[in-house]
């Protein structure tokens, strides 16, 4: 008899952790995570979303074989922020059984119901970055790049009764057709123009660094952004020490006016080759194969881009592409994939075509109304909601468009 369980002991843990390697045996493309770090989120640490609010983990069971789990909570701190009552959930696995996945999706509604929510979405990230945000909906045929979502095709059939809360698109970018030389002109003229100038992040201050990528950061996320708060320095400051050891300071690059901080374009090497190898586990030899096997890698990932208002259409997302673009070209790799983008950020889908993007993915973030009632746009979107309008019903799903 299917069950769903509340995960409180170790062994409820290790099940609830173990699920995907049977889940995916059938799925060579699917990228591990790494196990301790799935170990630390299980005990709730090494995550921010996690620490701003109660939460829950759950596991399916049918006769102790465990089908399916879920995890659920509250973001206290973007909730206040935002002036919404939102629940999220994360984590999301089930076998092909419908019955499993609606079990555990009616779980985490009731949860977040009797805890006072007004709204239900996910998948989110654990970690506020691409990874678990979002159900991959289509090409299931080209290979996860690094912390990008992959799931089965068939997940998204358990969400018929959800309305599409967010879409993020994914790019992908041929080095070898990389930025026409029309833009490497504009480019150039716009450097000159505007007076500005891009240059590769000094590791050696990383504490600097850090502190930049908070001015950024802090001027470039508006208070309507979907789900993005400011991080904190101390954030940062442990993501730009992560940086330093995964990363080549080759593709970090950072945009100035003078001494101002205006933009700054992450990318690393996408890792997800090795990773699929070593099975997510780096000790005890997994470390080896990583270090050993890094350099045979052809593709990079596009993780972050951040550009202050007034310097966007600028030409700075350009520049900052060129740089890295050129540098990336020289140590070796083919393929750039892009992180995903909001279907919200206009601004950056043009950036990213100009840069030579071809659209190639799409992420869907689903929500639900935990009311009788649909709820309003201010409910479902805070700030952001003037700048949706609907279009229409379909198949309980709210159809929206950007103004």
């Amino acid at each position: 008899m299917l069950k769903i369980v509340r995960v409180t002991s170790r062994l409820d843990r290790k099940e609830f952790t173990d699920l995907p390697e049977s889940l995916y045996r059938d799925y060579p493309l699917w990228v591990p995570p790494f196990s301790h770090e799935m170990k630390a989120l299980l005990k709730s640490r090494g995550s921010q979303l996690l620490a701003n609010g109660p939460h829950v983990f759950f596991i399916a069971k049918d006769d102790n074989e465990v089908k399916g789990r879920i995890a659920v909570g509250i973001e206290q701190v973007m909730n206040n922020e935002k002036s919404v009552k939102h629940a999220y959930f994360t984590l999301f696995e089930s076998v092909d059984d419908r019955e499993v996945a609606e079990a555990l999706l009616r779980t985490a509604e009731s949860w977040a119901r009797n805890k006072g929510m007004n709204y239900l979405k996910g998948p989110v990230s654990p970690t506020n970055g691409d990874d678990y945000r979002g159900l991959l909906v289509d090409n299931f045929d080209d290979p996860p790049a690094v912390l990008m979502p992959y799931n089965p095709p068939y997940y998204a059939s358990f969400f018929d009764s959800f309305e599409i809360y967010l879409k993020y698109l994914g790019f992908q970018y041929d080095l070898a057709n990389v930025i026409s030389e029309r833009e490497i002109k504009f480019t150039e003229i716009a450097m000159d123009r505007y007076k500005f100038r891009v240059e590769e992040a000094n590791f050696r201050r990383i504490r600097e660094v850090s502190a930049d990528l908070q001015k950024i950061m802090e001027e470039s996320i508006p208070n309507w952004e979907e789900d993005i708060l400011p991080p904190t320095y101390d954030e940062l400051y442990d993501m730009a020490k992560t940086l330093k050891l995964v990363a080549d300071r080759r593709m970090v690059i950072i945009a100035r006016s003078g001494e101002r901080p205006i933009g700054f374009f992450v990318a690393l090497p996408d890792f997800s080759p090795i990773i699929r190898e070593i099975e997510g586990r780096l000790l005890p030899f997994g470390w080896y194969k990583f270090l050993r096997l890094r350099k045979s890698l052809e593709r990079a990932r596009a993780a972050i881009l951040f550009v202050v208002p007034d310097y966007r259409n600028k030409g700075v997302p350009s520049a900052m592409f060129l740089r890295a673009y050129r540098n990336i070209q020289n140590m070796g790799f083919k393929e750039i994939e892009g992180s995903s983008i909001s279907s919200m950020n206009l601004t950056m889908i043009a950036n990213a075509r100009r840069a030579g993007g071809k659209e190639y993915k799409h992420y869907i973030v689903y929500g639900k109304s935990l009311l009788k009632r649909p709820l309003s746009l201010s409910e479902i979107y805070g700030p952001a909601a003037s700048r949706y309008v609907p279009k229409g019903q379909r198949n309980s799903e709210r159809v929206l468009e950007r103004i």
